[in-house]
């Protein structure tokens, strides 16, 4: 079985082949430079329009992205201030390049291609950082179809597995708000419903941010608040709960 380390970097190589494929197909150009007796000195590299095929893989990049994002930075949470910096300016410098909505200083797409890798190469070192180091609990972060699929989460079972965490991330609370207004589906909605108030529910054993236990031995579920003012955009959740939009299992 992969650890969470080697997960999470076959992941990076599927975002490499994104951003590769997505910048294959883009453009780069100069904004005109003559302003007359005026000075300019900010960026002046603007991205090329991309047409409807480009958009369809720019938004499952983004979206792929996003989700392996949202799991390193769960991961990664222990480690120093520094490291947490250098994790924050990576994830600005891809999602720039995936974007492509600003002017930038990057030059040129190889430019740009330059920089998102790197980047990446730097999420790559800090998930080098992570020790799997046998400890006995096997952590997993659901995605909102697992959740939805059984929402009695203290009934979940894992084979071989007798100390279980479930953590939580920011982007599936968001959803899963959104499924129980706009579903199409009634029964999504409610699922998604009952699903909320379970989650609200466990703030009464204890701190979700530290882990709250649940019905087997040993067995907890965690929330992490990452996103900053998530509550005022959730109103029914507390600034300490929070979860995320991916699958990951690793044993420490």
């Amino acid at each position: 079985m992969k650890t969470a380390t080697e997960l999470l970097l076959d992941h990076a190589a599927r975002i490499r082949e994104g951003i590769e494929d997505l910048l294959a197909r883009s453009s780069m150009t100069q904004m005109d430079r003559d302003w007359g007796s005026g000075v300019w000195l900010g960026p002046t590299d603007k991205w090329g329009k991309l047409d409807v095929e480009c958009h369809r893989i720019q938004s499952r990049i983004l979206e792929e992205y996003g989700r392996f994002f949202d799991t390193v930075r769960i991961v990664l949470r222990g480690l120093p201030s520094d490291a947490l910096r250098k994790l924050e300016e990576s994830h600005e410098a891809i999602r720039k390049v995936i974007k492509q909505n600003e002017v930038t200083w990057l030059g040129s797409v190889d430019g740009a291609r330059t920089s998102a890798l790197s980047a990446r190469e730097t999420q790559c070192k800090l998930l080098d950082r992570l020790h799997d180091a046998g400890g006995g609990t096997a952590i997993y972060l659901p995605n909102t179809n697992a959740l939805l699929h059984n929402i009695d989460l203290e009934r979940w079972d894992f084979a071989d597995c007798d100390r279980v965490e479930l953590v939580l991330g920011p982007s599936i609370l968001v959803e899963l708000d959104e499924l129980k207004i706009n579903h199409r589906n009634p029964d999504v909605r409610t699922k998604a419903e009952g699903l909320i108030s379970r989650i609200k529910g466990y703030r009464a054993r204890g701190r979700l941010t530290q882990g709250v236990p649940l019905r087997k031995p040993a067995s907890t579920i965690m929330a992490i608040a990452t996103e900053p003012r998530l509550d005022e955009s959730l109103p029914w959740l507390d600034p300490e709960t929070a979860t995320i939009a991916s699958s990951l299992r690793r044993s420490r």
